[in-house]
């Protein structure tokens, strides 16, 4: 089922969605998009030229008087009387241009139903240079419950985010799969099918870059144990340090490789690359003491 977002307070009284059949018809439209496979879209000029210089010169361009041939023109479904309207024919998918035009006009914004289908939106949107209704996709996407990329996700939208372009996306999904430590061709030859084997080369030599930048088994064994062998805690990771601090210190050297690569890094990594970390320590007599600790990150 697609995602919609609550209606925005500005939603015109008149106009017509439907998810369910991918119908738009927004009032007093001037102009029809329509889809690589044959959906009708009636909309405004004034919000494509507003937001996007490239399919904004398409609409522009369309003829003002059009002709009778009905290759060129359409009328609404709903009044056969209505104007003919001019038509702009465009390479996309219906359902990715519907999901596309409810983020330019005053509607509840439709993801859509599929991980294929949010990717070649966001490709689309990128395609026509929409930077803002690009950051709205990407702050509704980020909204979502279970997130768009998570680890059962990860390698699979990593392909996507390759085919398409959307470098972003592509480094967010191959963080992600740090989790699978550690990553070896071999592992990969089942995806050779599905992916590129450029884009799996590219995604092995990310997690070759990450364990030549920062040993994480050293840090975990190196400055952890004369920190807290007096710790009362009761999980120990292999290692011999707390289960807890194990998987921060896993986080700090992701997030720290996540800086080199532009993504956004966790606060706990400082600018300086240390992790700070604060641990409490219980004493025999009942009271507790509280300790801290850097370990830079190189």
């Amino acid at each position: 089922m697609s995602t919609v977002a609550p209606e925005p307070s500005g939603s015109p009284s008149g106009s017509v969605m439907s998810p369910e059949n991918l119908l738009f018809d927004y009032p007093e439209a001037d102009v029809i998009l329509r889809s690589c496979d044959s959906f009708d879209f009636r909309i405004l000029r004034l919000y494509i030229v507003h937001s996007s210089p490239i399919l904004g010169e398409k609409v522009l361009i369309s003829p003002n008087s059009p002709s009778s041939g009905p290759e060129n023109t359409a009328n609404s479904e709903s009044d056969v009387n209505a104007p003919s309207l001019p038509i702009v024919q465009r390479s996309d998918r219906g359902a990715v241009l519907f999901s596309l035009l409810t983020y330019i006009f005053p509607v509840p914004p439709v993801l859509p139903e599929t991980v294929e289908e949010t990717i070649e939106l966001l490709s689309v949107a990128q395609k026509y240079k929409m930077d803002v209704v690009l950051t709205h996709i990407r702050n509704h996407i980020a909204q979502q419950e279970p997130p768009l990329i998570r680890e059962d996700t990860s390698l699979h939208i990593y392909s996507l985010a390759q085919d398409y372009g959307l470098r972003k996306e592509a480094l967010q999904a191959a963080r992600s799969t740090l989790v699978f430590e550690p990553l070896t061709m071999e592992g990969l030859q089942d995806w050779l099918d599905v992916m590129s084997g450029v884009f799996l080369h590219e995604l092995w030599k990310y997690h070759q870059r990450v364990r030549s930048n920062f040993d994480l088994e050293e840090s975990r064994t190196s400055h952890a144990h004369g920190t807290v062998v007096n710790s009362s805690c009761e999980s120990l990771a292999d290692s011999g340090i707390p289960s807890w601090l194990d998987h921060y210190i896993g986080s700090a050297v992701r997030s720290r490789f996540a800086l080199q690569e532009g993504l956004q890094a966790s606060p706990r990594v400082t600018a300086e690359r240390e992790i700070l970390v604060i641990l409490r320590f219980g004493r025999g007599d009942g009271r507790t003491e509280w300790g801290w600790n850097r370990w830079h990150l190189g």
